[in-house]
């Protein structure tokens, strides 16, 4: 491309970004409003008296939304569906997960964003960092690599930000998914425990999105980094072991072992121990797939965090209720 063509496309993707970040953003439509990070999206939404709030979702969901809130209710393969429910939108924040992930529905929903003029995408990236070899390449990682994609290929006609916030902290604390087993006392320390790992609660994440939207000239295009907090392995463990008043049981697996462990489940179809295993190698390694410091904006956008300390006493709290 000549030297001149370069400039007048940087110019106009610069003018593009600028009229973008003047402009006000109401009809905010929410895909997956139901799970357990839609929720929190939803309840913050819905607490910022800005926004007309739609949640969309499969037609034959039975969840049930607050009274303020539209729903439309589709068949995601009727893409005339599709893009009539996205139709007057101004913003599109998708927080699908489950089949919807694996039926690849973000790549849908920004193809019809497109075409109906919607200005924001804000897609399914909430998790570790997508644009980090040690993620991108794991294989279930491959349709966010793909949204990705496709979002920069449309970015001088429809605005996306990726939100990378690492692991959903409260909820991987109380499911074990982060590798702890509050009931029962125990540990699984990957490389010992000693690398650096960020991770965010799902009530802090849905309240980024909303500062998200209301900083778009800190936002637009481009990819942010937010966390509660950056911690080790052993550091969460002594706090554990302060607010359960015992020592824990600790036990020790590589990385290295643990990626085996999810390409072994992964390659004979166990995604539900496979995704797992496979997460865990790709965070704990130390390599920065998950480590987000000197990179965050929580302070940019008017975010305030908690404290590790904190969030585990929380989590210990919630487990005594859950086995009573």
């Amino acid at each position: 491309m000549p030297t001149h063509a370069k400039d007048n496309l940087c110019l106009c993707i610069d003018c593009y970004n600028f009229n973008m970040s003047t402009t006000t953003y109401k009809n905010v439509l929410l895909v997956g409003g139901a799970g357990d990070l839609g929720k929190h999206i939803l309840s913050a939404l819905l607490a910022d008296s800005t926004f007309n709030v739609t949640v969309l979702t499969r037609i034959n969901s039975t969840s049930i939304f607050p009274s303020q809130v539209k729903l439309i209710k589709i068949n995601y393969t009727d893409y005339d569906a599709v893009k009539k429910a996205l139709t007057g939108q101004d913003i599109v924040i998708s927080a699908v997960g489950g089949s919807g992930f694996f039926d690849k529905l973000d790549l849908k929903l920004i193809e019809a964003s497109v075409e109906v003029g919607v200005k924001w995408y804000i897609p399914s990236e909430f998790t570790a960092d997508v644009s980090h070899p040690d993620f991108s390449s794991l294989p279930f990682v491959a349709a966010k690599v793909e949204t990705v994609q496709l979002l920069k290929k449309y970015e001088s006609q429809l605005a996306h930000t990726f939100i990378t916030t690492g692991g959903f902290l409260d909820w991987g604390f109380d499911n074990g998914f982060l590798g702890y087993d509050i009931p029962n006392r125990t540990v699984t320390l990957y490389d010992e425990g000693k690398h650096l790992v960020s991770a965010t609660t799902l009530p802090s994440i849905g309240k980024a999105v909303v500062a998200v939207i209301h900083h778009p000239e800190l936002t637009l295009n481009k990819r942010i980094y937010i966390a509660d907090v950056t911690f080790t392995q052993q550091e969460a463990l002594a706090l554990f072991e302060k607010y359960t008043g015992t020592k824990w049981t600790v036990k020790h697996m590589t990385t290295e072992d643990s990626y085996k462990q999810g390409a072994e489940y992964y390659a004979k179809g166990d995604f539900v121990n496979g995704i797992p295993a496979y997460v865990r190698a790709a965070v704990y390694n130390g390599q920065g797939a998950s480590n987000f410091q000197g990179k965050t904006i929580n302070k940019a956008l008017g975010l305030e965090t908690n404290s590790l300390e904190q969030i585990i006493k929380e989590a210990v709290e919630r487990s005594k209720t859950n086995t009573i």
